[in-house]
């Protein structure tokens, strides 16, 4: 069945986001209070949300729900003060190309950030539907990627999800559609991608 459609994981795929992560997750502990040991941040990976790294960090959050709220809330501030620390992968110009040959759409753990960083490279435009933990739970949960497959109006068989780790590759496989894994820092990966979708 011919690929209909692409669903982008952000963060590893379209969006350079470590040193941005890293640097807001630091100044956001510090802000509240936490001390964390150096290197811990670094270690953590950018698939998970937000939250459940919050938690890794102080395990103490995971029993206070309205200091959580406060904080990822405040996590979302400090995102769109710091967008200049997230850098468009070689994916990004092809992406204009690509709209115009599938329909395309977003599936991130971010939550409202997920939005301000598509803005920050200058394609939210393209993209039809973008579904984050704020609507399904996080990957792995396979739900984002189904409800991306409900907007575009495509079967799974006709979608492809392009993803940069572990936790992507099981909601692909879970949700049925065609998965392919990328480091979207690697600009011969992103080449190799391009060109397998033959787009110029």
């Amino acid at each position: 069945m011919a690929i209909k459609a692409i669903i982008f994981d952000i963060d590893g795929v379209l969006a350079d986001s470590r040193q941005a992560v890293v640097t807001n997750t630091k100044l956001l502990m510090r802000e509240f209070g936490f001390e964390i040991e150096n290197g811990k941040v670094e270690g953590m990976s950018t698939a998970h949300s937000a939250e459940s790294v919050l938690i890794a960090l102080a395990p103490s959050l995971a029993n206070n729900d309205s200091l959580r709220a406060r904080m990822l809330r405040r996590l979302s501030g400090i995102t769109q003060e710091n967008l200049q620390l997230v850098k468009p992968t070689l994916l990004v110009q092809s992406v204009p190309a690509l709209s115009k040959k599938y329909k395309l759409a977003a599936a991130s753990n971010r939550k409202a950030s997920a939005v301000m960083v598509l803005e920050k490279l200058g394609i939210v435009a393209y993209f039809s539907a973008v579904l984050t933990s704020a609507q399904a739970p996080p990957k792995p949960s396979p739900e984002m990627i189904r409800m991306c497959l409900e907007k575009l109006g495509v079967r799974p068989g006709e979608a492809l999800f392009i993803g940069d780790n572990l936790e992507d590759l099981q909601a692909g496989e879970a949700a049925g559609v065609k998965t392919a894994m990328i480091d979207g820092t690697l600009a011969a990966e992103c080449k190799k991608l391009v060109e397998r979708l033959q787009v110029s």
